[in-house]
């Protein structure tokens, strides 16, 4: 038999792979044989082990695939931001979370059953260090952003971080979850208020604020009624 030249090999890969990830979706990890990948696959059980020693390899090897999608992803969404805590800057990042994780599907499926069966082995990397990877990205950005006001302290890498994963959360819930407005609202309008939220907080005059105004008050009326009683 001919040897294949690369070209068909990884048309051949790509073919098992494809048939794979459609069973591990479908019935899990452990739930899935090499065979029943493939009988999808239409590629002997032994041609198989030709390529992937062990079912785990080729499990590794559609995560570095599907890896290797998301990133220009990723930096697109991020790249896409040149103000990074304006309402603006914000609906960019929402919007650019949103089509990544309505346009694949399949790689957050596959990253839960990561996190069922192997206690996210294969995906841990990714939420590694995951503020400092946003400051190697985003660095004289975020810089920038706290010197655009009064800024309160808070790390701008980690007050970033926090908003990207909450715009993944919300729209994970939304397609994965079955969530359907889980909000209330239709996704323009829970990204406005969460935005909102985002940029200026929840109080117009936060609580504690409104204490120590009131307490102010109070003492100055004392005062007064102090200074009157002793005239």
């Amino acid at each position: 038999m001919p040897k294949l030249n690369d070209r068909d090999v990884e048309r051949n890969k790509a073919g098992i792979e494809k048939a794979a990830l459609r069973v591990f979706i479908r019935q899990g990890y452990h739930g899935t044989s090499m065979r029943e990948i493939a009988g999808v696959s239409g590629v002997s059980l032994g041609n198989i082990y030709n390529y992937y020693p062990t079912k785990e390899a080729l499990f590794q090897r559609i995560v570095e695939r599907y890896e290797a999608k998301m990133e220009p992803l990723r930096t697109a969404a991020l790249g896409s931001i040149e103000e990074v805590f304006t309402v603006a800057g914000l609906e960019r990042l929402a919007a650019g979370i949103r089509k990544i994780v309505y346009g694949n599907p399949d790689y957050w499926r596959l990253m839960y059953i990561d996190v069922v069966e192997f206690g996210n082995r294969h995906f841990a990397h990714s939420f590694r260090k995951l503020a400092s990877n946003m400051e190697e990205r985003l660095g004289d950005r975020l810089r920038a952003a706290t010197a655009a006001g009064e800024w309160n302290g808070v790390d701008p890498a980690l007050a970033f971080t926090a908003i990207y994963l909450q715009f993944f959360t919300y729209f994970l819930v939304e397609k994965l979850f079955g969530g359907r407005r889980h909000l209330g609202v239709p996704d323009p309008v829970a990204v406005q208020q969460l935005v909102s939220m985002m940029t200026q907080g929840i109080w117009r005059t936060p609580p504690e604020a409104k204490k120590r105004r009131r307490k102010r008050v109070l003492h100055k009326m004392r005062t007064i009624e102090d200074g009157q009683g002793k005239s």
